[in-house]
């Protein structure tokens, strides 16, 4: 892992973002500590989960990828497989897909082998994803604004990656290793640029305590 430090300046919080803080000072809900930008938790066993994503056709990421529910914009060079997402404000509302019902058994091992690493008494996952960045492809600098993303650990996993790949995560760019999970901070701006000549596969998940909810 390598990083690079930028120095930029603070933006100031967008009608938007400060709605969703509104909204969740009124929830009362406490937010997850995140780290600054990044931290990396453990080492993981993707082995299995490896040898299924490689085994995807092109054919499955397309048809997948067109009735996602993450189409935004900035994912535009992003291929998505989406096997759990959100319903609304909470983490708590969420609901499954049919990839979930036929890819639990090989994704959930790798996810509570992180959360093993939390100290929650009943980890459940709100967001769980495959995401495809092509070659030469970015995912433009946003901020994940809602009120669940302050009640979660946004967890990636690099699947199939490369050392042309980088992140920036609110002015530090680092890179990440296949076979280890990161926490980012996903409510500062963060972007990604694969300038390798493959594609970069991650999986991708959301964590919180449902015993606190």
């Amino acid at each position: 892992m390598s990083q690079e430090n930028l120095a930029k300046p603070k933006a100031a919080m967008t009608p938007k973002q400060l709605a969703v803080m509104a909204e969740l000072l009124r929830s009362g809900r406490t937010p997850v500590v995140k780290p600054a930008t990044f931290r990396e938790v453990c080492a993981v066993d993707i082995g299995s989960l490896l040898d299924g994503v490689r085994g995807i056709a092109d054919g499955e990421w397309e048809a997948e990828n067109a009735g996602k529910a993450n189409d935004f914009e900035c994912f535009r060079q992003t291929r998505h497989i989406i096997a759990r997402f959100s319903r609304g404000q909470g983490p708590e509302s969420y609901y499954a897909t049919d990839f979930w019902t036929r890819w639990r058994e090989t994704l959930e091992p790798v996810m509570r082998q992180v959360a093993a690493h939390y100290d929650l008494a009943a980890p459940d996952f709100s967001k769980v994803m495959l995401a495809r960045l092509a070659a030469g492809g970015k995912i433009d600098p946003h901020i994940d604004v809602g009120v669940s993303n302050h009640l979660t650990h946004k967890i990636h996993v690099p699947l199939i990656t490369n050392d042309a790949v980088w992140f920036t995560v609110d002015g530090e760019r680092f890179q990440l290793g296949v076979g280890h999970a990161y926490e980012l901070n996903n409510v500062v701006p963060h972007a990604v640029r694969n300038d390798g000549a493959a594609d970069r596969v991650h999986l991708i998940f959301e964590m919180f305590d449902r015993a606190v909810v």
